[in-house]
């Protein structure tokens, strides 16, 4: 099913109910808001918090939720995942076949603000804040290529998601990786050269490795450098909601099977 398809809406007595246009099978279905806070508390107090906390936005519960995978991640030297640190991806990155399912919430169909499916990924927490941060979301992209930025503000406070727009989240990533030489695994106009411009600045040592750690911040006249590189390369993603990284990769505009697919 494509992200792009918006649910139908009625209600009966007890129940929304949601239909994808020119079906009749009628399914019971919530608003991701309607349940954040659930969310929310089914993973915090036992099951664990965040070594490094994450940045929340206005309102009590405009944060990103507790996932176990990313206790201890950062977006510093010493807390970064690995995968941050990796300059080139993997032969096979982009072509991994991961495709998400749509969320259920109690055998509910999880809606966002504009009545789509969110999307569920084993990758994701439950909830993201408006706040997000750069690198979290490059990290996230990194470890699944089928995620989109999309997914991230489906996910954040219905009182706000289009305060938070793709591209918003694109810049915060791309401003934290030119600071912490850390390309874009994605093609897009521009990438190539700013790669080349990394690479040569990588000891032999660290390209050997495939690794950008101990490479520290970039200074304020190499962050520049780069920016002027990428300047006027503009990529849009297709219908405003942009590529995953998968079609990225792969030239791929096809859209997924399966409810809650992309």
């Amino acid at each position: 099913m494509s992200l792009d398809i918006y649910y139908n809406i009625r209600h009966d007595s007890e129940n929304m109910l949601c239909c994808l246009p020119g079906e009749t099978d009628w399914k019971p279905a919530i608003w991701h808001d309607k349940i954040r806070q659930e969310l929310i508390e089914s993973v915090q107090g036992n099951v664990g918090s965040y070594e490094n906390p994450r940045a929340t936005g206005m309102g009590s519960n405009n944060i990103t939720s507790f996932h176990p995978y990313h206790r201890f991640w950062g977006g510093d030297e010493n807390s970064r995942p690995e995968i941050l640190f990796q300059f080139d991806p993997d032969d096979d990155w982009g072509s991994i076949n991961c495709k998400p399912k749509g969320m259920l919430h109690k055998g509910k169909i999880v809606l966002d603000a504009d009545n789509r499916q969110v999307r569920d990924f084993y990758e994701m927490p439950l909830t993201i804040s408006t706040q997000v941060e750069g690198w979290f979301v490059e990290a996230l992209i990194r470890l699944n290529p089928f995620i989109r930025h999309s997914d991230f503000i489906s996910r954040m406070p219905s009182t706000s998601p289009h305060l938070v727009t793709p591209n918003v989240l694109n810049m915060r990533a791309s401003r934290w990786r030119t600071r912490n030489w850390c390309r874009s695994w994605t093609k897009k106009n521009g990438t190539e050269v700013i790669r080349g411009y990394m690479w040569d600045k990588m000891t032999v040592e660290r390209k050997a490795q495939n690794s950008t750690k101990g490479m520290g911040i970039a200074t304020v006249a190499q962050v520049k450098e780069i920016e002027s590189l990428n300047k006027g390369k503009l990529n849009r993603g297709r219908r405003g909601y942009g590529k995953t990284a998968r079609e990225e990769v792969n030239g791929d505009t096809t859209e997924s099977d399966g409810m809650g697919t992309n």
